[in-house]
């Protein structure tokens, strides 16, 4: 080796920093942005393991080799900003310990719980799944401004629809698809093959593809909330949405004519999840995500203290499903 000891030491160890990162952003993220250029990172990074290995010392005198090791060494202290990254989308995928107020087996028990007296929302459990059922009176889509758990009104805040990107500026533009507040419509980023959940004068809702455009702007107009968002299961049938990620999966879901959030209570692949919402009986069902590290969440527990779900609020997250008593 007539090459930098040190340098291809560092470099080695930023490379194998960013094979951490692309099997991390992979697996919980898929084939993103990110996953190319945590991708594009560990390529440079061998190429600084290359160069410091076998570039001798004269040839690293050189300008055009000097410009290189500078370029290089940006790359290999950009790994850990994408190890930083990728750690935020990790973190962001597990759940906060949950205690279930009750184990059920069946959507006809979900359904039973739910009429039960409550005065806040309870958490029922099967073994894949958490479903949280609010005792609420109103149910809104907010964009913009996070919900406060101060405001003693709401019962549950959860994640609603996909962002196109990273973005600390709040723009209608950038939540993907159709969605309405409060009777004002606004149009986000156009994307193809997605539902809808609305609540129109206290009915909720989850609509298909064929009409899921047209549910949004008529619950707009007629002073309802809605948003879109993947189908994943509508009258019984799947939805067209698939992901190979492996990550905990979260939907709005409809039992007896009522509202429910239901989560995977640890990673697991989306074809799974869906087995287990059919397995305790749903047949309407809409996802619900941000997309990765934006989904922040809680609830207002059966003692009426609020908990938190999962995720953290972080600054870049704009629109969210609130429950309101």
């Amino acid at each position: 080796m007539t090459g930098n000891k040190k340098a291809a030491t560092w470099f080695l160890f930023t490379t194998l920093l960013s094979i951490f990162n692309i099997c991390t952003i992979r697996i919980f993220d898929g084939y993103n942005w990110p996953f190319y250029a945590v991708t594009a990172n560990a390529i440079l990074s061998l190429g600084g393991l290359a160069f410091h290995m076998h570039a001798d010392k004269a040839a690293r005198k050189l300008l055009v080799a000097r410009v290189v090791r500078i370029l290089l060494l940006l790359n290999s202290i950009s790994v850990f900003v994408m190890l930083g990254f990728s750690l935020f989308i990790l973190t962001s995928q597990y759940h906060n310990p949950q205690v279930p107020d009750k184990t059920v087996s069946s959507a006809a028990e979900v359904e039973a719980a739910m009429r039960e007296p409550r005065e806040h929302t309870i958490l029922l459990a099967t073994d894949d799944l958490y479903i949280y059922c609010p005792n609420y009176s109103d149910i809104d889509y907010v964009a913009g401004d996070r919900p406060s758990k101060d405001d003693e009104s709401i019962e549950m805040c959860v994640a609603a629809a996909f962002q196109q990107s990273y973005q600390l500026d709040f723009k209608h533009s950038n939540i993907v698809g159709w969605h309405a507040s409060d009777g004002q419509l606004e149009r986000g980023t156009p994307k193809s093959r997605l539902g809808a959940f609305t609540y129109v004068n206290g009915i909720p809702r989850i609509w298909n593809i064929d009409d899921a455009e047209e549910a949004v702007q008529k619950a707009a107009a007629e002073g309802g909330s809605g948003y879109q968002q993947f189908v994943v299961l509508y009258d019984g049938q799947r939805g067209g949405h698939d992901s190979d990620e492996f990550r905990c999966f979260r939907v709005i879901a409809l039992l007896n004519g009522e509202a429910c959030v239901i989560d995977s209570r640890t990673q697991m692949h989306y074809s799974e999840f869906i087995s287990a919402l059919e397995n305790l009986g749903v047949r309407d069902a809409l996802y619900c995500d941000m997309g990765s590290g934006w989904n922040y969440s809680w609830y207002r527990n059966t003692e009426g203290k609020d908990v938190d779900i999962i995720g953290t609020p972080w600054p870049f997250s704009h629109n969210w499903l609130v429950f309101r008593k």
